[in-house]
């Protein structure tokens, strides 16, 4: 699935609380995030998603978490089985880079996404 692992500062809660809902459209197609849940103890959050390509829904979640080792994982939650599509794709590199303008000295360790911020970089 759609992933991104980083190492950085990342403060959930702030990001939960300054988070702005993402809508894209592409004639008919629909992509978007907007409601936010962040777990109690501020180490994960919960983006609820929305992709409609022809005409075809699919709800899921994008699950951000931080690790002990200081890396923070954003990625499709395990949890929903949506169809890996180019908007799904879209979506999450999209929310993906919010949290990487949000995190100050965030660097990428590995992922799936195509990020145009990230071209050239090694991870």
């Amino acid at each position: 699935m759609p992933h991104l692992v980083f190492e950085g500062d990342v403060d959930l809660s702030a990001y939960a609380r300054d988070y702005a809902p993402v809508l894209i459209r592409h004639g008919k197609d629909v992509l978007r995030a907007d409601r936010v849940y962040v777990e109690r103890e501020q180490r994960e959050v919960l983006i609820e998603a929305l992709v409609v390509e022809a005409g075809r829904k699919m709800p899921f979640y994008v699950r951000i978490s931080r690790h002990t080792d200081g890396s923070t994982t954003l990625r499709v939650d395990p949890m929903t089985h949506p169809e890996r599509s180019p908007g799904l794709r879209e979506l999450v590199t999209t929310l993906a880079e919010q949290l990487l303008a949000r995190t100050r000295g965030a660097k990428i360790r590995a992922t799936n996404l195509v990020l145009p911020s990230a071209v050239g970089e090694s991870g």
